[in-house]
């Protein structure tokens, strides 16, 4: 149950001491989104994508992400919620004593959810609202504190960046391959599939996710703060994601809910894309303009029938405002962190299923196996993996796919 505690104090200051609230002008209800309207602040870290709507002496703050400025194949689709501005909060609304200052008005506080506590800071205009939530801590911060990096790929020992755990109900669907599924899947994550270089060279997905990330590390406010390569304007170095852009919130000693906001991480694509550097003010919701950051994704999506779409959107929005589950297992060396069998199967089911079974897609994937000369002498089990993936998916009774992390 959600409290708040106000500051009469801080108020008062503010207020230059004095109650002249009744001089004050009516403000309208109204919402305040994208960067012009809205500065938002969370532990001295921009906040983006968020929304501030004004109801009364009410200021509720939640996020809408509309698919259709992303790909023009999500068009025709509704706008979902999105991930709040506090971890397990995806909409929170604060009851605010205003106080004259100068041309606009001021709010200072405290308060907690379910989850955190946290002060805040505010100033309130017809056409801007700044607010600054700062103090922010985690009620259950046993995850706080540590940092974590890919474990590094070793064949002899078979130590990998990917928790890997695939069981079937009918084993031996793959020609070619004398090993399990989860063997074939353990196999390709480290066999050069991935174009790099220019497309001069290949790499492994174990190679490309130890050498692009750096540092996982988690913050006491519930920022997952990462430290990756970053590529812009061709230049490879080292740089900080946006603090808000992934959040967490532990839930028990096992199960954490990881919170992606969608408009930073479109950000990042589109610095880390030479070709279209310009980031819009507000890629999603209100007066959002296509974000062409994406276009290979927009191909894909295209490849699915609307009615695939919305099966694929009710599976997936929950995850925006409700956080993606996750399992871990921790100790002071070592961490693994994957999706569960109970979320990998809609996600298998609804999306990883429908797109295998489109012959275009299957001769799109082997069509680039073949032109990669370093894959010839596993051309045939890739080829088999391929097309039996369908088959496997259908018959698949446990999947487990995440991180493996080692101590910084």
């Amino acid at each position: 149950m959600k409290k708040l505690y106000l500051l009469p104090f801080a108020v008062l200051l503010l207020a230059g001491c004095e109650d002249n609230t009744e001089s004050l002008p009516t403000l309208s209800d109204k919402t305040y989104e994208g960067l012009s309207e809205l500065s938002l602040i969370y532990d001295e870290a921009p906040m983006v994508g968020k929304s501030a709507t004004l109801s009364g002496d009410v200021l509720t703050f939640d996020s809408k992400v509309d698919f259709g400025s992303f790909s023009e194949a999500l068009k025709a689709l509704p706008p979902v919620p999105g991930p709040g501005v506090l971890p397990g909060s995806p909409s929170l609304s604060l009851k605010l004593a205003f106080a004259p200052n100068k041309d606009k008005y001021s709010m200072a506080g405290s308060g907690e959810t379910d989850f955190v506590t946290y002060s805040y800071l505010g100033s309130l205009t017809e056409s801007k609202v700044d607010f600054n939530f700062y103090n922010v801590r985690l009620k259950d911060a046993h995850m706080a504190g540590r940092a974590w990096k890919p474990t590094p790929v070793n064949l002899q020992t078979g130590a990998s960046p990917f928790h890997i755990v695939w069981e079937t109900s009918q084993p031996g669907l793959l020609e070619y391959f004398d090993g399990s599924i989860e063997d074939a899947i353990k196999l390709l994550a480290t066999l050069p599939l991935i174009p790099a270089y220019n497309n001069t060279a290949y790499m492994s997905a174990s190679q490309m996710i130890s050498s692009a990330v750096q540092a996982l590390a988690f913050n006491p406010d519930g920022n997952l703060v990462v430290t990756y390569l970053q590529t812009a304007n061709g230049a490879a170095q080292f740089a900080q994601a946006p603090l808000c852009m992934l959040q967490y919130l532990p839930q028990g000693e096992s199960t954490v809910r990881i919170y992606i906001n969608p408009t930073d991480l479109v950000s990042q694509i589109l610095i880390n894309n030479t070709n279209k550097p310009n980031i819009p003010e507000h890629p999603f919701g209100k007066s959002a303009t296509r974000a062409d950051a994406s276009d290979g994704i927009g191909s894909l999506l295209e490849l699915f029938t609307p009615e695939e779409l919305e099966v694929i959107l009710a599976n997936a929005a929950p995850l925006l405002s409700q956080g993606i589950p996750m399992q871990y297992t921790m100790n002071s060396s070592s961490m693994e962190l994957y999706l569960p069998t109970e979320v990998m199967m809609p996600i298998i089911k609804g999306i990883i299923i429908p797109l295998l079974s489109k012959p275009e897609v299957q001769q799109m994937l082997i069509a680039r196996v073949e032109q990669n000369v370093s894959l010839q002498p596993y051309l045939p089990m890739i080829k088999g993996l391929l097309l039996a993936l369908p088959l496997i998916m259908e018959t698949t009774t446990k999947a487990e796919i995440g991180l493996s992390l080692t101590a910084i």
